[in-house]
């Protein structure tokens, strides 16, 4: 798929956050292994809750992000991989069969499958991010990784999609438009931060990455090396820094410095006895201060980040998804506040610890180690592309399919006529 890379043989992977966009560039060597040459990021206010909700500022912030990559390499690109800038995710399984009558399974039988089953999808005018056959089956036999050369009478499919409404879609194509950039692929955060994150056999046994981003808090669940489940909620970072500027009548900047350094979601003895200073907002920032109890800090930010975990069970247990997740990995800003591995073991009743990038290969040092969790969904888009945009066989490629049902129709009756 060349189209995926530049003209200079790079991948750009591009991440338009709540607070910042990130830029990585690399060259690919094979499906496990990308050199990072470049990269870079600039502050974004153009983001709101991970939609974009001001297009200059966006456009912006996605030019400087991109020069600042371009300067490690004085070289232009005008092709990226993206993790889509939405809001919200919707994640559903759908199921077909074939009838084989014994014959030898061919990749003409798959195709027709997996049209039967994107047939299956709703009409919509939802954007489909990811069309994932996760299982195969043959008969009797289950979890079938690649069924082509295998004989049998009814070869069945279960086929992950991930789907997104249209219109912040839409605006995010506005802003790579004005920046100059074509896009190749749209990534779900989730799916970016899973791949940046988990070791394989995480990924394998049942693992659940939980992206706590500054405006949302992204949920992928792995299992069997796939990607079976992804969601969004709308609750991030910056909510906790604005429960604080509230409570302690501070400046947003303020409350941010303040749970970045002082921020912990356990308590502490010591706490009660460690003060902080706050300046008031609005007042001479040098006299006009307030002095609290490191302790009420905490008081604040517990409940939030109990709150966040508390909806991630919720949601997994209604969806049936819960059980299968043997670990849990935090990433994202979020993962680096005090204590937060420990509280959501408490409650998510599940070993957790804070994801770091696995196979990241940056020899010159340009991403610094205390920036990881910044870049993190830029380097799941690195393991993306090389894996599943560049060498994934067609038995299991991730499938773009047209949102309109009328299209999917037309593809399914040329596969099976």
């Amino acid at each position: 798929m060349s189209s995926v890379l530049n003209d200079n043989n790079l991948i750009a992977a591009l991440d338009i956050g709540t607070s910042k966009t990130s830029c990585i560039l690399a060259y690919p060597v094979n499906e496990n292994k990308a050199v990072i040459v470049g990269a870079g990021a600039f502050q974004n206010t153009g983001v709101k809750k991970s939609e974009i909700i001001a297009l200059a500022p966006a456009v912006d912030s996605v030019r400087h992000a991109v020069a600042n990559a371009e300067n490690f390499i004085k070289e232009r690109i005008k092709t990226v991989v993206a993790t889509a800038c939405v809001g919200s995710l919707s994640s559903a399984i759908y199921q077909d069969s074939l009838d084989l009558g014994g014959s030898e399974i061919t990749q003409s039988d798959i195709n027709r499958l997996v049209a039967g089953a994107q047939n299956k999808i709703p009409a919509s005018e939802d954007e489909i991010l990811h069309c994932i056959p996760i299982d195969y089956s043959l008969d009797s036999r289950h979890s079938i990784t690649d069924p082509r050369g295998l004989t049998g009478k009814k070869l069945y499919l279960s086929l992950h999609t991930v789907m997104t409404p249209p219109y912040p879609v839409r605006d995010m194509n506005s802003v790579l438009d004005q920046a100059h950039l074509s896009c190749s692929k749209k990534v779900a955060g989730p799916y970016a931060a899973g791949l940046a994150c988990l070791t394989q056999e995480e990924k394998k046994q049942g693992t659940a990455v939980i992206d706590l981003g500054a405006g949302t808090t992204g949920i992928g669940v792995f299992y069997e090396d796939q990607l079976v489940f992804a969601a969004q909620l709308p609750f991030g970072g910056d909510q906790i820094t604005k429960d604080l500027a509230a409570a302690f009548k501070t400046s947003l900047d303020n409350a941010e410095r303040i749970k970045t350094l002082k921020g912990s979601c356990l308590p502490s003895v010591a706490y009660e006895r460690e003060e902080i200073d706050i300046p008031l907002i609005g007042e001479d920032e040098s006299v006009s201060v307030i002095r609290v109890p490191r302790s009420q800090i905490v008081q604040v930010i517990t409940p939030k980040i109990e709150e966040v975990f508390k909806k991630v069970k919720e949601l997994l247990d209604q969806t049936g998804f819960y059980d299968i997740c043997m670990n849990f990995v935090l990433t994202g800003g979020g993962a680096l506040l005090h204590g937060i591995n420990e509280k959501a073991a408490s409650i998510l009743q599940r070993n957790t610890r804070t994801g770091q990038p696995v196979r990241l290969f940056d020899k010159q040092e340009i991403i610094p180690v205390h920036a990881y969790q910044s870049y993190m969904g830029c380097i799941g888009l690195l393991h993306y592309t090389t894996r599943i945009l560049l060498n994934t066989p067609t038995h299991q490629r991730d499938i773009s399919v047209p949102g309109n049902k009328f299209v999917r129709f037309f593809r399914w009756f040329l596969d099976n006529s």
